[in-house]
């Protein structure tokens, strides 16, 4: 097999370098079985954070938009019978208050203005032009290379509610996955290692559309040459 390690994740603000170790010993390992590791390059991969979180939004506003809590999910117990729209739309209007936790909330909030009258070709159809440019540049890569390896997250994991006030930190997060979402392909992360710190690093595999089969032998192998999925977090 031939895997490619993408050239700009070393160059990538804010990577914890234990994350990029990772990423290097585990191409190691696939050399080790015979893999031949290539460089590749994907232009657009700075846009993956920016377009996902445009689309997404917006695919979860015009989906929720009909979450009403009669046919699925949460219903509420408190209707206002004297409400002035009436206690059926107050139903609706409670059962979508209680059964959105904040962060869908926000999602509903930005996609519903970005699909707004007047800015879906600004920010919407803006979007959906740049991920066909990153399906691109999936596809150039693809047709070098079998697999893409590199990290799951630029950091280990962090305090429970550190960045809850901080949503774009929390979305850099998803700097390295998004991309397989927007191009619509196959990914798996793998145990990849302890940091410094003793919390465990993951690494993931991509590949082309439908070769699954080709992502599970690549990961079973890594599995069976390593035993970081054996390794449990110090604290």
């Amino acid at each position: 097999m031939r895997i490619g390690v993408l050239s700009e994740t070393a160059e990538t603000a804010g990577i914890d370098p234990s994350i990029m170790d990772a990423v290097n010993e585990a191409a190691k390992v696939f050399q080790s079985q015979g893999a031949e590791i290539v460089e590749v390059n994907l232009p657009h991969s700075k846009y993956w954070v920016p377009t996902y979180y445009v689309i997404a939004p917006c695919e979860a506003s015009s989906n929720l938009s009909r979450y009403d809590g009669a046919h699925y999910g949460h219903r509420t117990e408190s209707i206002d019978m004297q409400s002035s729209d009436g206690p059926l739309v107050s139903a609706y209007c409670r059962s979508r208050e209680e059964g959105f936790g904040s962060e869908v909330k926000r999602r509903i909030m930005v996609g519903t203005y970005a699909l707004s009258e007047g800015y879906t070709d600004k920010y919407y159809n803006q979007a959906l032009k740049v991920r066909r440019l990153i399906k691109g540049d999936f596809d150039a890569a693809f047709s070098q290379v079998d697999l893409l390896l590199g990290p799951v997250t630029p950091s280990t994991a962090f305090p429970l509610g550190d960045k809850i006030d901080d949503p774009l930190q929390m979305y850099l997060c998803d700097l390295f996955t998004v991309g397989a979402n927007l191009a619509g392909l196959p990914a798996i992360s793998l145990p990849g290692g302890i940091d410094s710190a003793g919390l465990p690093i993951g690494i993931q595999l991509q590949a082309p559309a439908l070769e699954e089969s080709r992502l599970l032998f690549a990961a079973n192998a890594f599995q069976t040459a390593t035993d970081h999925h054996k390794k449990r977090p110090s604290h």
